[in-house]
């Protein structure tokens, strides 16, 4: 009776590539289980109630085209010596708008937790600006236009990613 060796006096390369199609092998499928459940559990829902804004979803595409129709081309920027959020507003052929009120949100990209609401107010002619203290980074202002009467209604709606430099 001979003795079966498990572990082969010498490697030799068919020993590699079976070791590599083992490895690989149990590695892919891993993956493609993870992918499975990963896929599988995922409801569609990326937004809250997305019920009752896919109702007013063709309301919503009318008021888009109304937005690009008007051409207004907001610009964003951040004062880091004055600490103060800057919003320009001129239309297609470059003319200053007055007379807005822009609200909205400023926020971190990735996480909520430095989000904070803004209300720029008009200290020049289409020049809107408000105080507000940003650490170094990046920041989304999403932010909306309504006229001066008391129409709730948004008239022009934007986001603008925004870099807040460090202390040098």
């Amino acid at each position: 009776m001979t003795a079966v060796r498990l572990i082969p006096k010498r490697i030799e390369g068919r020993h590699v590539l079976i070791a590599l199609l083992a490895f690989f092998g149990v590695m892919l499928l891993a993956n493609g289980i993870f992918l499975y459940y990963a896929l599988g559990t995922f409801n569609g829902f990326e937004t809250s109630q997305a019920y009752r804004k896919g109702l007013t979803y063709n309301t919503r595409i009318a008021a888009d085209k109304i937005q690009t129709s008007r051409g207004w081309q907001p610009v964003a920027r951040y004062e880091d010596d004055k600490g103060r959020l800057v919003v320009e507003v001129r239309d297609g052929r470059g003319r200053t708008i007055s007379g807005l009120i822009v609200s909205g949100e400023i926020r971190r990209p990735v996480t909520d937790a430095a989000d904070q609401p803004v209300t720029l107010t008009e200290v020049e002619p289409a020049r809107y600006s408000v105080p507000v203290k940003l650490a170094a980074g990046q920041w989304i202002l999403a932010a909306e236009m309504t006229g001066p009467e008391a129409s709730n209604e948004a008239i022009f709606r934007f986001k603008q990613r925004l870099w807040v430099k460090g202390a040098p």
